[in-house]
């Protein structure tokens, strides 16, 4: 496997590997679906374009076939943090730890740079994410954002009571 940026031309295949790990589509389901919670795609092509043109995202690819693994989508906050969202595993890939892989490679990049923190948003719902996440360092802050229910692109929610928390994981800047 390797770590590669995604260009524009990688949009279709990270739409269905997104789409795959947030909806459980088809026979696979996932532990880290939004069922329940949104319907929907979770993104399409052209919302990943525009990722892409404001970051980058990371793919991971198997070295046989060059197909995606994985992906996180990666920005530079005003304060420098590296905010993190997207993180998705291809169903049928989603016990292997190519998250986990895709999360430290994140963060020694991060590292490598300079950043002193990373930071993303979770759906408040999503206890095992959550928990996922904490058992890597992340830390909930207090800090809580309205869901954006009138933003199409994140899908179509299913309940009135979503919000996000933010998470916070520090960074040791020196790379050994």
């Amino acid at each position: 496997m390797r770590f590669i940026d995604a260009v524009t031309g990688d949009a279709a295949a990270i739409v269905s590997v997104v789409n795959g790990a947030y909806r459980a589509n088809g026979a696979v389901e996932g532990w880290t679906n939004e069922r329940g919670l949104l319907d929907g795609p979770r993104i399409g092509e052209e919302g990943v374009r525009a990722l892409i043109a404001r970051g980058r995202i990371l793919l991971l690819r198997r070295l046989t076939e060059g197909a995606i693994s994985g992906c996180i989508n990666i920005a530079i906050d005003d304060d420098g943090a590296w905010h993190t969202s997207m993180l998705a595993v291809a169903p049928d890939e989603q016990t292997a730890g190519i998250g986990k892989l895709i999360k430290q490679e994140v963060e020694r990049q991060a590292a490598a740079a300079g950043a002193p923190r990373m930071r993303m948003e979770v759906i408040r719902q999503r206890e095992a994410l959550i928990a996922w996440h904490r058992r890597r360092g992340y830390e909930l802050t207090g800090e809580t954002l309205a869901f954006p229910y009138d933003d199409p692109s994140v899908g179509h929610p299913l309940r009135p009571d979503l919000e996000l928390v933010v998470m916070e994981k520090q960074l040791n800047s020196t790379v050994g």
